[in-house]
């Protein structure tokens, strides 16, 4: 499963999000596929891997503790049906 993670640093702590993002512990059974921070109103973004849908809250809630994030799942674009 691929999701996708918007994280925006709270008023005031752009730096100490910074750090303890730097910092992060990836726990077994997520895999990074990209972590990159933005320049724009959305801080950094992690295109991440989950064996499952419980690690992959794990992961997320273990984020949002110290920031305001959003997680979608991400899907190949063939695998949009909807269109020839």
């Amino acid at each position: 499963m691929l999701l996708v993670t918007t994280i925006q640093a709270k008023e005031g702590r752009f730096e100490d999000t910074i750090r303890a993002l730097k910092r992060l512990k990836i726990p077994e059974g997520i895999k990074i596929r990209e972590f990159l921070g933005l320049f724009g109103e959305t801080d950094a973004i992690i295109i991440f891997e989950a064996e499952n849908e419980k690690k992959a809250v794990e992961f997320v809630c273990s984020l949002a503790s110290c920031v305001t994030c959003k997680t979608s799942m991400a899907l190949p674009i063939d695998e949009f049906k909807w269109t020839k």
